[in-house]
């Protein structure tokens, strides 16, 4: 990788950074352990499709909408080790997915195990921007790229797993979730890089003037998670539908996932240097017929097709998590959590519906309307504010 790439991110702020990273990939592996094996709850518990959208959109609520809430606690209240938990937390309860045989219990494990993630994120993209320094959009990438390749390999680890030990394999999470949180835990970055500002985040202060500003991004947020959470949840029993094994389906949800990790990287890296409105507005008006053109071309093509996609679908995400906190100076925790948890959250408010309509037209059909709110995103993304500039934290 060329010098000019990682000169912002020279030792001693590699350690605390790459503990942020595998913190984000390991809890986002963990969760991403379970939308593959859907088609084996199905067998296993009778699930329908809308139920499993129901599941999903429970897990979605709680994982997201809960974010602004520990966001809030750790800016206001500065709480140690907060991102030690969530990988813990995540590979926990996944693991004990393995035994209930009743569909509420599942719902309810699964829902906890997605509260770890919202431990980490808001306080992991906080302390990413200070350990960062300068190059902000090159760390958050980074930070943003690790997560989205965790949660494209966990898809791919669960099936290997599950096909090597049976329900038994999701334990798995539990290891790794708990190896990373030791591993967070010692190495501490909270502790490096702790918050310069002397007064603690306020909402009257901090957060309520500067809503409006961060309106129009939320809502840009929302409809690209609708699509991103809708396509996570549906691939593998799309490619069920299409007659093939769940490995096809966990291949092709994982090189989607991988290569929108490579695609939030280069876009976070790009953004440094050109407009964040280009990156934003270019990667949603072109994933839109990427997706479609997947769903209406099927296998082989969408070997190729989806991958596109999904590098382009998220390509602006760490650009509109920087533009989130530099709207929003002083709470940067809140704004994380808006920009990486509610605005997901409202996205996926949406899965019910979704299952209901595969259930009803079929997966094919409803993955195929839904490729082209991304276009309507993309042109949302025209008025939101360049904003400013955060302080450089060294």
């Amino acid at each position: 990788m060329p010098i000019r790439i990682i000169s912002g991110l020279r030792h001693p702020r590699i350690a605390p950074l790459a503990a942020l990273v595998l913190g984000h990939a390991i809890s986002d592996a963990c969760i991403n352990f379970i939308p593959p094996l859907w088609p084996e709850f199905q067998a296993r518990l009778g699930l329908s499709n809308t139920q499993i959208g129901i599941i999903m959109s429970a897990v979605s609520i709680t994982t997201n909408f809960g974010q602004p809430l520990f966001g809030y606690l750790g800016d206001r209240y500065r709480i140690p080790h907060m991102v030690a938990l969530g990988p813990l937390v995540a590979g926990l309860f996944v693991g004990l997915m393995a035994l209930p045989e009743q569909i509420f219990a599942l719902g309810l494990l699964y829902v906890i195990a997605g509260l770890g993630t919202a431990l980490f994120h808001p306080q992991g993209a906080t302390l990413t921007g200070r350990v960062s320094g300068s190059r902000k959009g090159l760390g958050m990438a980074v930070f943003s790229a690790g997560g989205a390749i965790g949660y494209g390999a966990g898809a791919m680890i669960g099936v290997l797993l599950f096909e090597r030990f049976g329900w038994t394999g999701l334990f798995g999470a539990t290891i790794m979730g708990g190896i990373t949180a030791a591993l967070v835990y010692g190495i501490d970055p909270g502790r490096r890089y702790p918050e310069t500002s002397v007064e603690p985040m306020r909402l009257r202060t901090h957060v309520l003037p500067h809503l409006r500003k961060v309106s129009v991004l939320f809502w840009l947020i929302s409809l690209r998670s609708l699509v991103i959470v809708v396509f996570t949840t549906f691939v593998p029993l799309g490619a069920a539908e299409w007659g093939e094994s769940t490995r096809v389906g966990a291949f092709l949800l994982s090189t989607m996932i991988i290569a929108s990790g490579f695609g939030n990287f280069f876009g976070g890296w790009a953004s440094d240097y050109i407009s964040r409105r280009a990156v934003t507005v270019g990667s949603l008006l072109l994933c839109a017929p990427a997706f479609w053109a997947y769903v209406n071309y099927g296998l082989p093509a969408g070997y190729v097709l989806l991958p596109i996609a999904g590098l382009l679908v998220q390509a602006a995400v760490s650009v509109n998590i920087i533009q989130g906190q530099e709207l929003m100076p002083g709470a940067e925790g809140v704004a994380s959590s808006l920009t990486m948890g509610a605005a997901w959250g409202v996205g996926g408010l949406f899965l019910p519906l979704a299952g209901a309509a595969a259930d009803t037209y079929g997966v094919a059909a409803m993955l195929g309307a839904v490729s082209w709110i991304a276009a309507v995103a993309g042109v949302l993304g025209w008025w939101v504010p360049e904003g400013g500039s955060l302080e450089d934290l060294t």
